[in-house]
């Protein structure tokens, strides 16, 4: 239960006296009341004095113990604080602590009066409004302002508990994503959205049992902390916790407006004993981001997280980097004006020597598991950098103009970001300014401030910073007021809609029409017909990848690309009468 934030729910009863009454009747009602701890004195002009117990009695008591002699027939008005903390039921807890703090020390933990309505008068006790303040930001610390639930770092905190506990089976976390908030946002407003955030979370909470904790991690994204009976098949339990969670947001709430309705992807991971905590919530996360690509308002789960690893594509990616097993494939980034190859992106592949050509999808999630992306990433900058100036010794200027990596997460908020990155071009003998990254889109804004300092350092040598999936995911136009971004990449959801979404279309004109005022390159992924390019032209997008442009594909086969203008791989030219010219 929240605590109050303000003082009406902390005052209590005062008992108010006239200023004219004797110092010998105040004593008695004082003597004869334990409970009374002060009085609020009511003067002829309307003025409001104070007199808390303690003070009153060593008045009374006085020097010698002739106190009371020498003030009982005083009224008592006279011996009253003419001018006491009074405050309205409605100040805040924090603002009334902070004046208190400001009193001198005599007076610092007297009675304060609360006004209520109509001119009646209560009191609260500087010690309980201390207290309520100390119960606050303990609330805060761990809850979500929005929602009410537990914040991320208190659900990661108990969930390392959860996992530590090897006597307890099952442990298991469902990640909960909105299908359908960034439409809500855009049609209906923020404030709308807000509304949709706290109907989820109490939908939430209403299909939790005893023992779930529900968590809001940011954004649309919630997590439930639960464990699996013992005894049933883990699989039909997860699939059964999972829906549960679906259908409790799939249920329309008639408090919300028309539109404002929303399904939910759904992702349960099932941890083994001693499971990482982060590792757990990751798995989660990636069965929820399977369940969104199937279409949304389902669910998907793993199993056994954390009991073993696959030793093959796991730790094995560092013998693959000794064996040079690893492979770059590029995709062109076109520009839509003048047809040129823009840039190039960087995209990893793993020639496995028993299952053959892996992409991301097959091997990512266990050498995420194994906490080595980091080294992934340094490798493929390392590659891409060679490979451009590989490109400018042997095509010259038809070489690309730039090159496009990718950082995780894990890259990024990693120790020496800057260095990293400008050793990859430094060891490649190329300029930091051919060299762009792009930030995740699951990087949220608290993560990218924390390195804003090392982006600025590689955008002061010229390094291109690119946000990735602008719109899907953790990126919003905050991030452009904050970061030094030089680029954004629209994401390809809003491309493949836009024929037929309004809100997609209107979006990707605004981005356009944004990176024209501010000078920031903007790209449209997923491009994939020949009506999606031709209206990306029309509202003025400047660059374009996708399958119709270029498929992913080695480096030698973008030579030929860059040389003829017709490589394997790429289904169209930028326009039918325009000769494919790289630059």
């Amino acid at each position: 239960m929240r605590p109050p934030d303000t003082v009406g729910p902390l005052a209590r009863q005062v008992a108010v006296v006239d200023a004219t009454l004797r110092c010998s009747e105040l004593d008695m009602s004082f003597r004869t009341d334990p409970g009374l701890a002060c009085v609020a004195v009511l003067y002829l002009d309307g003025g409001i004095g104070l007199i808390s117990r303690d003070r009153f009695a060593q008045l009374m008591s006085g020097p010698f113990g002739y106190g009371r002699a020498l003030w009982e027939k005083t009224p008592v008005g006279r011996t009253a604080d003419p001018a006491p903390m009074i405050v309205d039921e409605d100040a805040l807890v924090v603002d009334v602590c902070e004046q208190l703090g400001r009193r001198d020390r005599v007076r610092r933990y007297d009675e304060v009066l609360v006004r209520r309505p109509g001119g009646r008068l209560a009191r609260v006790s500087a010690a309980r409004l201390y207290e309520a303040l100390a119960d606050l930001m303990a609330h805060q610390a761990v809850r979500d302002p929005l929602s009410g639930l537990v914040n991320r770092a208190h659900f990661l905190s108990r969930l390392a508990v959860a996992c530590r506990d090897t006597h307890q089976p099952g442990v298991a976390v469902v990640f909960v994503d909105l299908d359908r908030m960034k439409q809500v946002n855009d049609t209906l407003g923020h404030n709308v959205g807000d509304r949709l955030i706290v109907s989820a979370a109490h939908r939430l909470v209403g299909a939790a049992r005893d023992g779930d904790l529900v968590a809001r991690l940011g954004g649309d994204e919630f997590a439930v902390l639960g464990r699996l009976a013992g005894g049933s098949r883990p699989d039909l339990s997860a699939v059964a916790l999972g829906e549960r969670f679906r259908l409790a947001i799939a249920t329309a709430d008639p408090e919300l407006p028309a539109g404002a309705h929303s399904v939910a992807s759904v992702g349960v991971a099932v941890g083994a004993a001693g499971t990482d905590a982060e590792t757990l919530l990751s798995e989660a996360d990636m069965a929820m981001y399977r369940a969104k690509q199937a279409g949304g308002d389902t669910v998907r789960i793993a199993l056994d997280v954390g009991a073993q690893l696959d030793p093959h594509l796991s730790d094995g990616i560092l013998t693959a980097i000794d064996r040079q097993e690893l492979r770059l494939f590029y995709q062109p980034i076109m520009g839509l004006n003048d047809g040129r190859v823009h840039s190039v992106e960087a995209l990893v592949r793993w020639q496995h020597p028993r299952l053959g050509l892996l992409t991301p999808d097959h091997f990512l999630p266990d050498v995420h598991r194994a906490r080595l992306l980091p080294a992934l990433d340094r490798w493929v900058l390392d590659r891409a950098c060679a490979d451009l100036a590989a490109w400018d010794r042997t095509l010259g200027a038809q070489a690309p103009r730039y090159v496009n990596v990718n950082l995780t997460v894990e890259t990024l908020v990693g120790d020496g970001l800057a260095g990293q990155v400008l050793g990859a071009t430094d060891r490649a003998a190329l300029a930091p300014a051919r060299l762009r990254v792009e930030l995740p889109e699951s990087a949220d804004l608290a993560q990218l401030q924390d390195v804003t300092r090392q982006l600025r350092e590689l955008r002061a040598h010229g390094v291109g910073i690119v946000l990735d999936d602008m719109g899907a995911g953790s990126a919003t136009l905050r991030h452009l007021s904050v970061l030094p971004v030089t680029g954004v990449k629209i994401d390809r959801s809003f491309v493949a809609g836009m024929l037929a979404n309004r809100n997609d279309h209107a979006v990707i004109k605004l981005l356009a029409d944004l990176g024209r005022s501010t000078g920031l390159d903007v790209t449209a992924e997923g491009v994939e017909s020949d009506e999606q390019l031709d209206r990306l032209r029309h509202l003025h997008v400047p660059y374009a990848q996708g399958y119709l442009l270029g498929m992913p594909a080695p480096a030698d086969h973008l030579s030929t690309l860059l040389r003829t203008g017709r490589p394997r791989g790429v289904a169209r030219l930028p326009s039918p009468n325009t000769a494919l010219t790289p630059g």
